[in-house]
This record gives C-alpha cells, structure tokens and sequence, in this order.
C-alpha cells in the first residue's frame, strides 16, 4: 500500500472527515512506533556509516537516519569496539574524561533526546565505522510506500497500529461496531504482528521464518 491508499483506508473507518488532514502525521507516527518495537531487517544497516572522532572531544551527534541500537562499532583499524549497555557504563570509566588513546575502545549511545549521541571511551583521533537500524522513510507524497516491512503487511499491521495509538480521538467517531471497539483493534493489530493458529502468517512469525526461525503464534505484543 501507498500512503494514498493507508488514507483512504482510514477514511472508511474514520466517521468524521475533519480528522483527515491528520491521517498523514498518525501513520508516520506508528510507522516509527512500530520500527522501534521491533528489529525490521529491511531498516538494519548492511554497509556502515562512517564517524570521525578527534582526541579533543568525547561526544558525538549521531546522523538524523540513526533510529535505534548501535549493534556493531569497528575502529580505524578495523577492530571491535566494546559497546556499553548504557551511557553511564562509559561516563564510569574516566568520570573526568581527560584519557586520551590512539583508538576508541568503548562507545555508548544516549537516545532519550530527539538527537542521539555518541559517546566515546578514550578521546581518540579515530574513523569507527557504525550498524545501526535506521528511521523507516518518511511518507510525505501520495506514491510514497513504506520501506520497514513487506507490503503484504502494510493494511494489516500499520491501520490498526494508527487505530489503536489514536483510539482515544477515534472512539466517538469510528464506523459502527465492531470498529468502535478499542478490543477490535487491538485483536487486529496481533493478528497483523503473531497471525492465526489458521489463517494468515503474521509479521514477527515472518520475519522470525525468513531468519530461519521456528514459527510462533502468540507472544506478548508491543501494543501502546
């Protein structure tokens, strides 16, 4: 589906048409939400970004495509690079941050703010090479389509996501029942994300096959 067809989809279960001109920002909110819950191959970085580090400083802004989990760090000579469980696990290992080395050997992310830092452990005149999952893309013209799943999953997990996450202005204003069911949507959005014992396979049990993994159903789900 294109994001045309992710509004007109909602436009069915939407009753009153001056919500319309938020479609667009609420299915880029979920598609977000949804890339942060869950490890999207097709969002995971195969070639690495690049980040040059001096021995002046020891924080770094991250690139605005980083959305979540530093998973690999190499140095300039092509070493691996210690990541941190959390930044304070870095900051303990020179509180005055005055070590300086000839390679970074530890990195931390801080991701609470809407720019994302790395740290880095000692100062270093260094070039580490970065994998990261990056931002799904934004949807912003009519064709756009997104690029974090599969497109037979687009109606099935991103609609009742949008649903569900603005329930609380939909609820008065949806179809009727059983759309006007928080329940429904819920229901729907697992059925997108685990599938049925008998009916279609869902999006974490896809992905967990295309990985070679067993085929669940069930699970705890990443609702809001």
């Amino acid at each position: 589906m294109n994001m045309a067809d992710m509004v007109q989809e909602l436009d069915l279960i939407v009753a009153d048409p001056s919500l319309k001109p938020y479609f667009v920002g609420w299915l880029n909110q979920a598609i977000e939400e949804i890339a942060l819950d869950l490890d999207l191959p097709a969002l995971k970085r195969k070639t690495p970004f690049y980040l040059s580090t001096f021995g002046t400083e020891w924080v770094w802004p991250l690139p605005e495509t980083f959305h979540k989990k530093l998973f690999r760090c190499l140095d300039g000579d092509g070493n691996q690079v210690t990541i941190c469980r959390t930044a304070d696990d870095l900051i303990d290992l020179d509180p005055d941050h005055d070590d300086i080395g000839d390679r970074v050997t530890h990195v931390a992310v801080e991701e609470t703010g809407p720019v994302k830092y790395l740290y880095t452990y000692p100062r270093a005149d260094d070039t580490l090479k970065l994998w990261f999952y990056e931002k799904p893309s934004r949807l912003q013209n009519d064709g756009d389509v997104p690029n974090l799943m599969p497109p037979e999953f687009h109606g099935r997990v991103i609609i009742p996501k949008v649903v569900v996450k603005n329930f609380r202005l939909l609820q008065d204003l949806a179809a009727d029942a059983p759309h006007k069911s928080l329940a429904y949507w819920e229901e729907q959005y697992r059925k997108g994300l685990y599938g049925e014992p008998r009916g279609e396979i869902g999006l974490v049990n896809y992905l967990a096959r295309a990985k070679g993994g067993p085929r669940r159903h069930g699970g705890r789900d990443p609702l809001p």
